[in-house]
């Protein structure tokens, strides 16, 4: 089932604290807690585009950042959530692709494009940017280029410039997500969505969600 419901975007949400108690509402069945997590991106984000249904139920959200990473231009793409009995239903990618459309309007504007970046502790994420942004790194093999490399070392360098990088992948940001845990339904989800995926990627690269560690991604929106 393909979302029909409008998408809202909400700027500078922050204050909106019947907005942020929701959000808190819809991802607490997906973590072990999530107080933390939330706080950490309302913090990151100041933009959120929202599914709600006709009694303005909150049903999905995908928060993001415009802001200069590296010295760029950029959006860092954060949290994304969907409410558990609607998970699978493309709520998540309308809302990503009506992001990435809004995000070519204002690169045809500016005249220029916009680094998206972003990380992620889930296959299905891993896939689906690698299906749909342009130019991401690592691909869906979990390979990279040397302008890769170096990009995604320059952003580490200023976002989480406690991190060493790691030497077995440059894109691996190990226990960087403090206190953030999936729940044992949310795991089991990931873990078959993984095999219907299939996909090796965090496997080979031992990236274990319960440790904490992410993927560090970015590509472009495509033309």
């Amino acid at each position: 089932m393909e979302n029909i419901l409008p998408i809202q975007l909400h700027t500078n949400f922050k204050s909106d604290t019947n907005l942020v108690s929701r959000i808190l509402e819809l991802t607490n069945k997906s973590y072990v807690t999530n107080t933390q997590l939330i706080e950490r991106e309302i913090e990151h984000n100041s933009d959120i585009y929202i599914i709600t249904n006709d009694s303005e139920e909150l049903l999905a959200f995908f928060m993001v950042n415009f802001e200069q990473v590296i010295g760029i231009d950029s959006y860092y793409l954060g949290l994304s959530a969907c409410r558990d009995d609607l998970k699978g239903k493309g709520l998540g990618k309308s809302l990503y692709l009506y992001f990435l459309k809004n995000c070519r309007e204002k690169e045809i504007q500016a005249e220029k494009k916009f680094l998206l970046w972003w990380t992620t502790a889930t296959p299905i994420v891993y896939y689906w940017f690698n299906k749909y942004v342009s130019n991401v790194q690592p691909d869906m093999n979990g390979d990279f280029d040397e302008t890769g490399r170096n990009i995604v070392e320059s952003i580490i360098k200023e976002k989480f410039p406690e991190l060493e990088i790691d030497k077995q992948h440059p894109f691996i940001l190990r226990s960087v997500a403090e206190n953030t845990v999936y729940s044992a339904n949310e795991q089991q989800r990931l873990i078959q969505a993984t095999e219907n995926l299939g996909m090796d990627v965090f496997q080979r690269f031992n990236l274990k969600e319960e440790n904490a560690d992410r993927f560090l991604m970015f590509g472009y929106a495509p033309d």
